[in-house]
């Protein structure tokens, strides 16, 4: 994966670790942005945003490499999963009953 040629490779725990800790890091900077837009009136940065929705793939994909998954896979399977929870469209009671679950 071409993303992952940049990474800081240890070992497989490590470089989980880092994946962990990176995919907090960076969902703490997207809700960072967000309250500097809904919290301070800033406007919106979608810029910074959409690279903090990068850098999250980003960590994303060194996770998914570590564990011998395919990320792409992954998303896929996730949404084959929401379509068997939510048929048709989202509501509170089908996520209440987690068909895919069942």
């Amino acid at each position: 994966m071409k993303a992952l040629r940049t990474a800081k490779r240890i070992d497989k725990e490590t470089d989980l670790t880092h994946a962990a800790y990176g995919l907090a890091g960076e969902a703490g900077e997207f809700i960072d942005a967000l309250k500097k837009h809904q919290i301070y009136g800033k406007p919106l940065d979608i810029k910074n945003l959409a690279e903090e929705i990068g850098d999250i793939l980003w960590y994303a994909a060194l996770a998914a490499e570590v564990l011998g998954l395919n990320l792409n896979k992954l998303a896929e399977e996730n949404i084959n999963k929401l379509a068997i929870r939510y048929p048709d469209a989202y509501s509170d009671v089908l996520a209440a009953q987690r068909l895919d679950k069942v």
